[in-house]
């Protein structure tokens, strides 16, 4: 195996690695406040402590772990403020997708919209499947942008949500509540009229009910 093949095997195994480290902290696998030791890793995940470093080394630049000097490194724990700044982000963001989305979606995508909907209306009892619909509501309307760097931006402070709602169980009935699935339903109403001044308004208004019962939940706690 020649130096090229090695390091895109050794890459692949990293990436692996910090897959799956990512989904175990985001569903609560891993808690906040939680040590990740490199050969300890390495013995779970059965790799060479280099993979492991590399995705370690990756979750810190990503903020979902601290390097601790001399110690390692530690789950981040979630803090009131990264709550509001998810949401303040979102807000930036999210109205104006939801607009263009109105303008410029296509039958495809807006089928993907109705799909995701329907998902999260009919999970029942299933809280991971209806908050996987949810998340994929959203992020079929970032797609419509067409800009990369923005479906990245909303999927990564997405998962971030997903990760509230797993360490907040109490919130768990607000992912298939009628208030939720009535403010997604409405906004696909404006995108398939072609309104993108109301849905901007109207997803607007959601983020902000859905931060209210986050923020509140969150510093109850």
């Amino acid at each position: 195996m020649d130096s090229y093949s090695r390091g895109n095997s050794r890459m692949s195994m990293a990436d692996a690695v910090y897959t799956q480290l990512r989904e175990q902290i985001i569903l609560v696998q891993r808690f906040p406040g939680d040590i990740l030791n490199e050969a300890c890793l390495a013995e779970e995940f059965q790799v060479s402590k280099t993979p492991v470093r590399e995705a370690l080394q990756l979750l810190s630049r990503t903020g979902w772990i601290v390097t601790l000097p001399r110690k390692g490194y530690v789950v981040r724990p979630v803090e009131l403020r990264d709550v509001r700044d998810n949401f303040t982000i979102r807000r930036l963001l999210e109205p104006s997708l939801a607009g263009d989305a109105a303008c410029n979606i296509t039958a495809g995508q807006f089928s993907g919209l109705e799909e995701a909907v329907a998902r999260q209306a009919t999970a029942g009892e299933d809280f991971p499947a209806a908050l996987n619909a949810a998340r994929i509501f959203h992020i079929r309307i970032a797609e419509v942008s067409k800009n990369s760097r923005i479906q990245t931006i909303i999927a990564d402070l997405l998962d971030e949500i997903r990760r509230l709602h797993y360490l907040l169980p109490d919130v768990e009935g607000h992912i298939t509540s009628a208030a939720e699935l009535r403010a997604h339903n409405a906004i696909i109403s404006a995108v398939r009229l072609g309104d993108g001044g109301l849905a901007r308004q109207l997803m607007a208004e959601h983020l902000n009910e859905v931060a209210h019962v986050l923020v509140n939940s969150f510093a109850g706690i």
